[in-house]
């Protein structure tokens, strides 16, 4: 009885499979039939049901179709051949869509992040794999390749990180997200960042461009152990500086003001603390950081010679981490984590100075002086969903320098005096990804950046200016900036970015307050201004060529309220030329400016390995620093193109070649560039800039041109690793105005304060073990023009210096060594703690490297002096940590 039961069963389910599979069987023989009464027919046979879209899809198009007992999908394929309609089987459903065409193809797209960190790679490849097509990551670690139906593989790479390969039958649009695993020889302290040493610039269609990896910065020899941004970007071919120790950088013959510094897109208007020793921004919050010097994109714009573009990490997505060091006068830590994990993460960074803690040790006058800096990073980044993503990122550093003088038991009659002097940097960025589609990528941007600077001095018996009391000077700079970005991946070939940049600058010349007698508060008149600028770049690959276009236009308004002095045009612009003063109403333009600035770099490959460039630039600059020194200080003012000043224009034409050996152990570029500079300001003899209200009298408009060549040689592989390289290069100038009496040497070409024909960087690293590294820095530079007395006569009693033509002279050549070493026990096993020493000497034989010279007579002899800030040899010593 069971077994005749046990058979009945069999028998009914292999009935009833044989039935369900019957009735998914098709038997048609229609012929020039609608498309929909077919479609009906095939539901009424099975249990499918169809799905399309009647706006893409013609029902009622017809079809002639003849088949016995077929399933589904062989009767679909014989319906629509030829029809253009795809279709999908999904359970019980059969949904129907347009064909693509083949060479329409499909697009494969997503992230690129650290397996480790979640971090988003920039910069990272994807490759087909056999074929000269691929797609490179934006800032954000999004990519988008778009190929045509069919099978490839795919090679997802970044330096520092295992490839991946991927095997893919494309055969509809696609998601997919990578993530890369650190190499197992990539540095401990900096996997995070992910570099090797490969400086290949065969790939980049630009010219000029140098990128920096935190890992780069690291190996340095830090001063006083402290890895530094500025520092590392002077190692670089084609920048220098006036001298040891100063603010700020040049590049390729430009002014320091000339050099758009961005941190998460907000722009930097002092990038140094204590008059250049160290950078503002703080390396272990950094992720990645690029110099364009020869090819500019057409999304950047507002300087006119370079473009230093920073980002800060997002922070980590999986865990909590923490990185640190403790230096010889001041330490830094920096905290990351999710606090949602993968979809809310945070980052914090600071640093802060102690040396003034020595001060009371030291005793004497500057016992109660206080000199310190200090500076916060911060993140915040929220994965909303996959289409959708928000950062907020903000930086606040400032630098105080309080010098106290009180009168002491030894001197009672000396008078109390003190300077307190404090400058500061503040930028606050809010940026929203969204992805509308898998070739369309947009990013919006608002950004807020301000730079300030408050001077007090107090004196008993006598005050800034005259008599005792108290004097006060505030200054500063502000601005408001709306940045929508697309990007645009047409195809595998074909690249395009568009977007607008809006910016509301407000310029602050100086606020003035005083008790002293005789002298009241006083405002110096506002400046605003308005710069728009739109922009378009395509870049496009051929098989041998490949094409970066740009074009940019821009516009500056001068606005009001404001008051304005007019000048007799016949005469120079003194105060004595003074004709009126014009007032302009709240919004109304004062003077407006605009221009073209198109954007060319076109890269042929040789081979795989070997590729020549050549570019050309137009940039304009609408703002201006405002010092008549060759370094920039704290206290010196910026100002906008108005009545009185004009914008800056340069135009550069570039062109290199890049070579790598075949196993990539080595790298060579070769550079060359000619550059031309319009309405340049230079300054009168003798100018006075200090709390000038007509400073526009102290000003020369002027033009200058600047060429070099700049030869670079990478070093990757082995225990030995670094570059060499070296760069010539001139700089000149001449002052414009239409008085000749007024013109610098006699309206003739003279250097500029950055002419320094001669540079020569050397660096090196070498693995002296599993424990311990060293690294070695050289430099030479000549030394910069200077003006210098050449005699002295007396009028009505009085000596006075007579001087040379500007510029005529220089200070002596300057050249430094620098060595450190880095020591890394071995950290416990049981726990996340890894710790390191960094010890070095910065400076090693103290080269005197005179920053300026300075004359004086003394026995009716003239007598010149050498002024230095870093002349001697400075040990140093950090503990550096990560958890």
């Amino acid at each position: 009885m069971k077994l005749s039961f046990t058979i009945y069963l069999v028998c009914s389910f292999q009935l009833m499979a044989f039935t369900g599979f019957s009735q998914n069987k098709v038997s048609l023989k229609m012929e020039n039939t609608a498309l929909q009464s077919v479609l009906g027919e095939i539901e009424s046979q099975t249990t499918y049901s169809f799905v399309y879209n009647n706006d893409e899809i013609d029902s009622s198009q017809k079809v002639s179709i003849d088949v016995f007992e077929k399933d589904i999908s062989s009767v679909m394929e014989v319906l629509l051949f030829n029809t253009g309609i795809d279709y999908r089987l999904r359970k019980d459903m059969v949904i129907l869509s347009h064909r693509k065409l083949q060479n329409q193809g499909y697009t494969i797209s997503g992230t690129i992040k650290d397996a480790e960190t979640g971090e988003t790679l920039l910069g990272a490849n994807v490759i087909v794999v056999g074929e000269s097509k691929g797609a490179t990551t934006n800032e954000y670690g999004f990519y988008s390749l778009t190929l045509p139906r069919g099978n490839y593989t795919l090679q997802i790479s970044y330096l520092g990180y295992i490839s991946q390969d991927l095997a893919l039958d494309l055969n509809n649009d696609i998601k997919r997200n990578f993530e890369l695993q650190p190499s197992s020889n990539a540095l401990d302290e900096v996997v995070v960042t992910s570099d090797t040493k490969n400086k290949s610039q065969v790939r980049n269609v630009l010219s000029g461009v140098n990128n920096l990896k935190v890992a780069d910065i690291k190996q340095l020899p830090a001063f006083f152990g402290e890895p530094d941004i500025n520092r590392a970007i002077l190692t670089q071919p084609g920048v220098t500086s006036v001298g040891e120790g100063t603010a700020g950088f040049n590049v390729r013959g430009g002014n320091i003001d000339q050099n758009l510094t961005l941190l998460d897109e907000a722009p930097l208007y002092v990038s140094s603390h204590l008059w250049g020793l160290f950078s503002v921004v703080n390396t272990d919050a950094i992720k990645d950081m690029t110099l364009y010097k020869g090819g500019i994109p057409a999304r950047y714009g507002g300087r006119a010679s370079s473009v230093l573009d920073i980002r800060q990490k997002e922070g980590n997505t999986k865990e909590f981490k923490g990185e640190g060091g403790l230096g010889t006068l001041f330490s830094r830590i920096t905290l990351e984590g999710p606090i949602v994990k993968e979809k809310l993460n945070f980052l914090v960074s600071g640093r802060r100075s102690y040396f003034d803690l020595f001060f009371p040790l030291i005793g004497g006058d500057i016992k109660n002086s206080k000199v310190f800096f200090y500076d916060l990073n911060t993140k915040l980044s929220w994965n909303v969903n996959e289409n959708n993503k928000l950062f907020a990122s903000g930086y606040f550093g400032a630098d105080v320098m309080k010098l106290d003088d009180t009168a002491s038991a030894s001197e009672p009659n000396e008078p109390d005096t003190s300077i307190d002097f404090r400058w500061k940097n503040a930028t606050a960025t809010i940026r929203w990804n969204h992805l509308f589609s898998d070739k369309l990528f947009m990013n919006v941007s608002g950004i807020y950046s301000s730079y300030k600077y408050f001077l007090t001095s107090q004196n008993d018996n006598g005050g800034f200016i005259n008599g005792a009391g108290t004097f006060k000077w505030n200054s500063g700079v502000e601005n408001w900036i709306v940045k929508p970005d697309f990007t645009y991946y047409a195809n595998p070939d074909t690249k395009m970015r568009f977007g607008i940049n809006g910016t509301l600058y407000k310029f602050n010349p100086a606020e003035l307050s005083s008790n002293e007698a005789g002298l009241s508060p006083k405002g110096f008149n506002v400046d605003k201004g308005l710069e728009i600028a739109p922009y378009y770049e395509i870049e496009k690959t051929w098989d041998k060529f490949s094409l970066n276009l740009g074009l940019r236009y821009s516009w500056l308004g001068n606005m009001g309220p404001n008051t304005v002095s007019q000048y007799n045009p016949d005469f120079p612009l003194t105060v004595n030329t003074i004709t009126g003063l014009k007032k302009y109403k709240k919004g109304e333009i004062i003077e407006s400016y605009s221009g073209f600035e198109p954007r060319f770099s076109l890269k042929y490959d040789l081979s795989d390995r070997k590729a020549l460039k050549i570019g050309y630039n137009r940039t304009f600059q609408y703002i201006h620093l405002i010092s008549n020194t060759a370094a920039a200080l704290p206290f010196d003012i910026w100002k906008p193109s108005g009545a009185h000043i004009k914008p800056i224009e340069v135009n550069q034409i570039s062109g290199g070649y890049a070579y790598d050996t075949p196993d990539r152990k080595y790298n060579m570029t070769v550079d060359g560039y000619y550059k031309t500079f319009k309405n340049f300001v230079e300054y009168k003899n003798g100018a006075d800039l200090f709390i000038n209200e007509n400073i526009e009298t102290q000003l020369l408009p002027a033009d200058g041109y600047a060429y070099g060549l700049e030869l670079g040689f990478y070093k990757n592989k082995g225990r030995l690793t670094g570059n060499f390289n070296y760069t010539y290069s001139v700089s000149k100038r001449k002052t414009t105005s239409k008085f000749n009496a007024e013109n610098i040497n006699n309206g003739r070409y003279y250097p500029s304060n950055y002419d320094r024909p001669h540079l020569l960087n050397i660096t090196a690293n070498y693995d002296l073990g599993k424990k311990w590294d060293m690294g070695v820095f050289f430099t030479y530079q000549t030394g910069r023009p200077s003006t210098v007395p050449t005699g002295r006569l007396t009028f009505d009693g009085n000596p006075y210096l007579t001087y040379s033509d500007r510029n005529a002279f220089r200070i002596p050549d300057t050249h430094r060594m620098d060595i450190s070493f880095t020591y890394r026990p071995k950290g416990n096993p049981n726990t996340k703690w890894q710790g390191s020493w960094n010890f070095g000497l910065y400076n090693v034989y103290g080269s005197p490297n005179a920053f300026s010279v300075f004359s004086t007579f003394q026995n009716n002899e003239l007598k010149t002096f050498e002024f230095s800030v870093l002349g001697a040899p400075i040990p140093f010593v950090a503990y550096n940590f990560k958890f």
